[in-house]
């Protein structure tokens, strides 16, 4: 199952970003013009284009972007690590009480990568893994500094655990770091809409960026996590196999062209000082226990969200159904 989802998930970055239409399908982007130089797959839209710039394209400037700062909890785990559902039930429960504000991500990957506590056998036939997170696990493990020393490993938008340099830490101190995340000065603005029509599985994800920290200039990067809601799959819970165990807020990969994004630069920058960067996705399956194809978008979310290069702090995040 891993290579069927693997195979999707690369065909579906390339059409994200690779232009495979005649030339007498290929449309400028006018309204308005994006910031991050890529090629929309028009044939995603079921109508014509010209509809869709005029009637699908958001004007962010008939919005306004959140003036307080959401928190993304990346959580290491995997599904024969028996200590792990304790803290994705201290993560869920953050998320309960900030619905609109706390999201998760459930990476399974070790710091090593692969361990036997991703390790797909008869017990536990689904494969969590992606290239994404194992790349992301052994990258923070590979980080002496990071904290990320084994599962389950939580952290609150990647901000270090106070009077230390640990941006990953045991959930028994998430609620008190999220807290005080949730009220930390927001430095980067972020709007975020997404467009999707089941006809063609396409997405098209549209996001308008305003660095409110000028300092942040030059240092900033836009990642887009895919991510499954919920599958009842078998867990290892303290020591016991449970078969149907709901698995939350599954990390599926990157659709961004690499692991650490699209990097903001000062010619990407708009007059209005602000950013704007436009993809399109064909949306893959979901994971199934089963292993056969099954495509549910409604089961699915993308995670939008701008960090710091250096620090990989996160500064902000929305969290996108497709709809």
């Amino acid at each position: 199952m891993k290579k069927q989802f693997y195979k999707l998930f690369t065909v579906s970055a390339l059409i994200s970003s690779i232009a495979f239409l005649s030339s007498c399908d290929k449309v400028e982007k006018i309204y308005p013009k994006s910031t991050y130089d890529t090629e929309l797959n028009i044939a995603l839209y079921p109508g014509t284009w010209q509809d869709y710039l005029d009637n699908e394209w958001p004007d962010f400037s008939a919005t306004t972007a959140s003036t307080e700062r959401n928190v993304l909890i990346d959580d290491f785990t995997g599904h024969n690590c028996q200590y792990c559902p304790a803290a994705a039930t201290v993560a869920h429960d953050l998320h309960s009480q900030f619905p609109q504000r706390v999201f998760i991500s459930s990476v399974h990957s070790s710091p090593t990568g692969i361990t036997g506590f991703q390790a797909v056998n008869a017990q536990y036939p689904v494969d969590f893994t992606n290239p994404q997170a194992l790349e992301l696990g052994q990258y923070f493990g590979g980080l002496p500094t990071s904290g990320f020393f084994g599962n389950p490993s939580v952290s609150s938008n990647r901000v270090p655990y106070p009077g230390g340099t640990e941006i990953f830490f045991p959930a028994g101190v998430l609620g008190n770091m999220v807290n005080n995340t949730l009220s930390s000065t927001l430095k980067v603005a972020l709007q975020t809409k997404v467009n999707y029509y089941n006809q063609t599985k396409g997405a098209f994800i549209h996001t308008e960026v305003e660095l409110l920290d000028n300092s942040l200039a030059n240092n900033v990067a836009m990642t887009i996590i895919l991510q499954q809601d919920s599958l009842v799959a078998p867990q290892n819970v303290n020591g016991t196999y449970t078969p149907n165990y709901i698995h939350r807020d599954i990390h599926l990969g990157h659709i961004t062209n690499s692991l650490w994004g699209v990097t903001l630069t000062d010619a990407m920058k708009k007059e209005n000082g602000k950013y704007y960067l436009d993809f399109s996705y064909e949306v893959p399956n979901v994971l199934t226990l089963s292993g056969a194809p099954d495509h549910q978008a409604s089961n699915m979310h993308l995670l939008i969200y701008i960090y710091d290069k250096t620090t990989f702090e996160i500064y902000q995040v929305n969290r996108e159904k497709f709809q």
